[in-house]
Parts: structure tokens; C-alpha cells; sequence
């Protein structure tokens, strides 16, 4: 995708949104010119969102072409020093693809400099149009996510094992969760080049926002009395769903079953509170969990893409 040239460029403009503006931009960043009913309902999805922010943390911009608009962007803050990017489509017809990329690198550049670690987009893998114009803007694609989810309609039988303890979050320090955390990185296949860009505090503080957080559904698990690895869990707001938000092994406690010993935990106690289901998303690549969920009755539901931009592509 080529970058547009100087005449075209010194004709846009590129304005902050705030005030009695911000719905008719939400509007283009939803339909990029589209009028219909899926399009007002993700505008009202996208302003929901950003109402659910501090006015310091919405960082919206817009594109105008004499009297159009062209292309618009989001970032949306996030607890741990993340944002997450929303863009009006690619493909909209009232969108120049060559503009949108280079607001959509202004508009990452800014917020990474601005003291977030990265900003991440979630894409359809079909969605080619807005893949083109992220990796133009150089996102790099992090992973392909399969989504999953458990039917919870019968008893779980936990996997009793006395050579286990389980401590829950009122039980452990944050500085013991960041150190098993730590050791279930090692060698681990789910987003490997995620490894150091932000620190472990940042990410504890990412997965307590991802849902409503649940301190009773936080464990760690020890072998012999050592932390051997941990699962996160949290609810899904306005749902009868349970999130595994974070789940790993430490690296020389793998192949004893762990896993499934703490998924099964999980899945019984959101079970107990009368959840229907329990959801997980795993990077495509990691076919040893893949098919460990698999065999526990996880079914697909689907896939995304993960795209990031960080402070090595953008500042």
C-alpha cells in the first residue's frame, strides 16, 4: 500500500475530537461512511466505550478532505500501559486507505510515546483491507487466537492429586504471582515475542481489567510445596460466562497434567455459581495446549488476529 503523495497530503487535515463532534466521528470510525443498523450499534458500542474512560485516556482523531472526512482513529487506554486501536474500515467508501495508515502510525506513535508500552489491534483473519492498512502502519502481527469455550452442563470431577496445593489470590503476594508468572514463560508457545516488552506488574494489572475481576478465581498451584504454575479466572460481564484470562505451567513442572487439573478446577467452580460455559483463547500455534483444551470438550468458536504495535515500530 503506498503512502499518499504530498499534494494529497498538504490538502488533509487532521483534528483532536472531543465535544458535540465526538458522535458523528464515531460514527465514521464505525462505518467509514456506511449508514445502517450494524453500523449505529457499533457506534454506540465504540461511545460506550470511551465513556467508560478518563477523557485523558480517549485518544480519538479524524482526517478531512475539504469537507469530507477521510479516515479516523481511536486508541482506548487500558489498565497495565496498553491501548487498544479502533479504526474506521479500510474498505468503507468514504475512506482513503493511504490517509488512514499514516493516521493510524500517528495516532500509535503518540500514545506510545505517550507512556503506553503497546497498542493492540483484534482483526478478522479475512478482514484483508484493514490487515493491509495495519501492517502498512507498522503493526506487526503478534498471533493468530483460536477462541474457545466449555459447555458447563454437567458435574466436573476435579482431578484430586495430594502432591498439589492451591493458594488463592488472599493467599499469595503480587510479587509471588509476578515470579510464577515469570517462570511459565519460559519456552512457552502462546505469544512468544510478547517476552519483555512489558513488565509482569503491568500485566497482572491488563488481566484484572479483562472481565470482572474474581481475587477467589485467582490460583496458583504448588507441587511439593513450590508454585508450579497458575490460573487466572475472571467473569464475563452481562454474561453467564467465565474467562481464563491467564493460565501456565512453570516450564520444569510441564507433562504431569497440570493443566487440565487446574481447568478443571475452574470449570467447577464457575459450575458451582451456576455459570453456562467458560471461555479461553490460545495462539494457533501452540498445538500442545490446543489439544489438551480439546480433549477436555473445548470447542472452537473463533479466530482472531493480534496485531501490535510497540515502541520498536513507532517511536
Amino acid at each position: 500500500m503506498g503512502r499518499f503523495n504530498g499534494t494529497i497530503k498538504a490538502m488533509t487535515r487532521v483534528e483532536s475530537v472531543s465535544g458535540r463532534k465526538r458522535a458523528r466521528a464515531m460514527h465514521f470510525l464505525a462505518g467509514g461512511g456506511r449508514h445502517n443498523a450494524v453500523v449505529e450499534a457499533r457506534a454506540s458500542t465504540l461511545e460506550e466505550l470511551a465513556r467508560s474512560r478518563n477523557e485523558e485516556q480517549v485518544l480519538l482523531r479524524w482526517a478531512w478532505r475539504k469537507r469530507c472526512c477521510v479516515a479516523a482513529a481511536m486508541v482506548l487506554e487500558n489498565a497495565g500501559r496498553t491501548g487498544t486501536l479502533f479504526h474506521c474500515p479500510a474498505d468503507g467508501p468514504d475512506v482513503d486507505a493511504d490517509v488512514l495508515v499514516d493516521l493510524i502510525r500517528s495516532i500509535s506513535g503518540t500514545a506510545i510515546c505517550g507512556g503506553l508500552s503497546l497498542v493492540h489491534a483484534s482483526l478478522q483473519p479475512t478482514a484483508k483491507a484493514n490487515i493491509a492498512v495495519l501492517r502498512s502502519a507498522g503493526y506487526e502481527l503478534l498471533a493468530e487466537l483460536v477462541h474457545m469455550k466449555l459447555a458447563l452442563t454437567g458435574p466436573i470431577e476435579e482431578q484430586a492429586d495430594a502432591d498439589l496445593s492451591w493458594r488463592s489470590y488472599d493467599q499469595f503476594t503480587e510479587d509471588e504471582l509476578s515470579e510464577v508468572i515469570a517462570s511459565t514463560y519460559e519456552g512457552s508457545l502462546d505469544c512468544p515475542d510478547l517476552s519483555g516488552v512489558r513488565k509482569i506488574s503491568d500485566i497482572i494489572a491488563g488481566h484484572k481489567a479483562s472481565g470482572a475481576f474474581r481475587p477467589g478465581c485467582w490460583w496458583i498451584v504448588c507441587c511439593d510445596g513450590a508454585p508450579a504454575g497458575c490460573i487466572l479466572v475472571n467473569d464475563l460481564p452481562a454474561s453467564s460466562s467465565a474467562e481464563v484470562v491467564y493460565m501456565g505451567v512453570a516450564a520444569a513442572c510441564r507433562g504431569r497434567g497440570l493443566a487440565q487439573k487446574m481447568l478443571s478446577r475452574a470449570a467447577g467452580e464457575a459450575l458451582s455459581r451456576g455459570l453456562d460455559e467458560i471461555t479461553l483463547a490460545v495462539d494457533v500455534r501452540n498445538h500442545y495446549a490446543t489439544n489438551i483444551y480439546t480433549s477436555m470438550g473445548f470447542k472452537e468458536t473463533h479466530k482472531r488476529q493480534a496485531w501490535i504495535a510497540t515502541k520498536r515500530t513507532h517511536v
